[in-house]
């Protein structure tokens, strides 16, 4: 009887969506070392030092590599027998749930994309307060971010290119809580957090081709389906 109900259970399991699984505590816990150890012995590490050349920072830059740009993400071991850590290293390296180690007013534009969501919202409004601290005045910082009102528009019946989902709820779900989504955005919610911490002339603009400063214009196509864009100005 247990075998009969276990395997039916995996059949079920097989049927329906969204299927993503708890995080695991040793995972967890690996992630939380991996930080600790960061910052206590890769202080230098995570410097983003001012040069003579523009200062253009992407957080959370992932693969989204390009020339003339510090890509500041996740702290690395770099154990050579692990493929894991055989991927480009970041320029800097950083847990972004802590204030970043830059001076004030030196930084030329901040590009971030689909990383806040990653935060939970006290940690992702201080990441805010800290690219709004190192920002040079007059410049920009444009964010990308998984748009809730596109989750919710497809919900709610309208068609929506890109979502291949097989129910509903399971766009939201995947919005919402995979991925290691821990807080979600839309337009409003985004704007007005920008707003309070300080920024002017904040705007939505359109997916890889509109915004202020051009240099920050560093969409990968493969997201645009998804994603908002909004860009900001320090006084």
């Amino acid at each position: 009887m247990f075998l009969l109900l276990y395997f039916k259970k995996k059949s079920i399991l097989n049927k329906i969506h969204p299927d993503f699984k708890a995080p695991l505590f040793k995972n967890q816990l690996f992630f939380e070392f991996i930080s600790w150890f960061g910052r206590h012995f890769k202080k230098q590490k995570s410097k983003i030092i001012p040069g003579t050349a523009p200062l253009l920072v992407d957080l959370g830059a992932g693969e989204n590599y390009r020339e003339e740009w510090v890509h500041v993400d996740f702290y690395t071991l770099h154990i050579k027998f692990w493929k894991k850590y055989k991927k480009r290293k970041p320029d800097i390296e950083t847990d972004l749930r802590y204030p970043l180690n830059c001076p004030d007013n030196v930084v030329d534009g901040i590009y971030t994309s689909h990383t806040i969501e990653h935060l939970y919202p006290d940690q992702a409004y201080r990441l805010l307060y800290e690219i709004f601290r190192v920002l040079k005045p007059a410049c920009w910082v444009r964010i990308g971010v998984p748009d809730l009102k596109k989750c919710v528009d497809f919900y709610n019946g309208k068609k929506m290119p890109g979502f291949a989902y097989n129910y509903k709820a399971e766009a939201i779900s995947n919005y919402t809580q995979n991925w290691g989504h821990h807080s979600a955005w839309d337009a409003e919610l985004l704007s007005k957090a920008l707003e309070l911490i300080g920024f002017i002339n904040i705007k939505e603009v359109e997916f890889g081709k509109e915004g202020i400063d051009k240099r920050l214009i560093k969409e990968e196509e493969v997201r645009k389906f998804e994603t908002l864009v909004i860009e900001a100005q320090k006084p």
